[in-house]
């Protein structure tokens, strides 16, 4: 089959690669589409940083060169002997974390939190820039049949959006600031505005990411570059929103061009 294969920085080469075997626990799937993640574009402009070099990964053994893509989604192909919950022909995303299953964090339950960890397609163990790959069936995600499979490598980094709106303090209703609408940004966007929170406000410099977060349903777009956001949130709300999500991953984004640079919206 063919597979875009991670050599090193700036070397990802599609060619040739083994079609995966099917395990007593596996799910194959023949891959409809996949995601280009930030961490892809980290890894390939400088990289490996994730990516086993060196010394292989804990888990998967494996080091590069290796298949790359973790938001992938298709029709499953093959079920291993020990799956009964999922059936050829089933549309499936991809949870594509690893955990060892034995450190602390794994024994209760927060395998996200694995001392271990890796992902598929950056780790080892396939990934999604190939035609088949496999996963253990607890990382096969059903899709229903209504939604496109095109839409199935949005199940990971919307999961990502949904985890922080059901653990901030947010209710239906609550004013918020989104700093920062890339892909992560604008699924909390969307998410806050499905949930019913209003005004939203979205602050981010790049113009073409502020229509598109108006287009997800940001009341309020702001250029930090052009204005001082937390001013302009501030005197709007009478001292800040109820919630505020950090999805910029810079501070620069929250305070420039702010004379308050200690305070932040609320």
């Amino acid at each position: 089959m063919r597979s875009a294969i991670y050599h090193g920085r700036e070397d990802i080469r599609v060619e040739e690669y083994p079609e995966p075997e099917t395990g007593p626990n596996d799910v194959k799937i023949d891959v409809s589409a996949c995601g280009i993640c930030g961490s892809d574009l980290h890894e390939y402009a400088a990289g490996p940083i994730s990516i086993p070099d060196d010394e292989p990964h804990p888990v998967t053994g494996e080091t590069l060169p290796l298949p790359m893509g973790h938001e992938f989604a298709g029709r499953v192909t093959e079920v291993g002997s020990n799956v009964s919950e999922i059936a050829v022909g089933d549309k499936v995303a991809a949870n594509p974390v690893i955990w060892c299953g034995e450190c602390r964090y794994c024994l209760e339950g927060e395998y996200g939190l694995c001392e271990s960890n890796g992902f598929v397609g950056l780790s080892g163990w396939g990934g999604g820039f190939s035609e088949y790959t496999t996963v253990d069936r607890r990382q096969a995600v059903p899709i229903p049949e209504s939604v496109p499979l095109e839409y199935g490598p949005l199940v990971e980094p919307f999961s990502v959006g949904l985890y922080a709106i059901r653990n901030s303090e947010f209710s239906p209703g609550d004013s918020v600031a989104v700093f920062g609408t890339g892909p992560i940004g604008l699924t909390v966007v969307q998410l806050a505005n499905a949930a019913g929170a209003g005004p939203i406000y979205a602050v981010e410099p790049r113009d073409f990411r502020r229509e598109i977060a108006a287009e997800s349903g940001a009341d309020v777009t702001l250029d930090p570059t052009a204005e001082s956001a937390l001013d302009v949130i501030n005197a709007d709300t009478n001292g800040g929103v109820d919630v505020a999500f950090e999805v910029a991953g810079a501070s620069r984004l929250s305070t420039i061009r702010s004379p308050q640079r200690e305070r932040a919206a609320r």
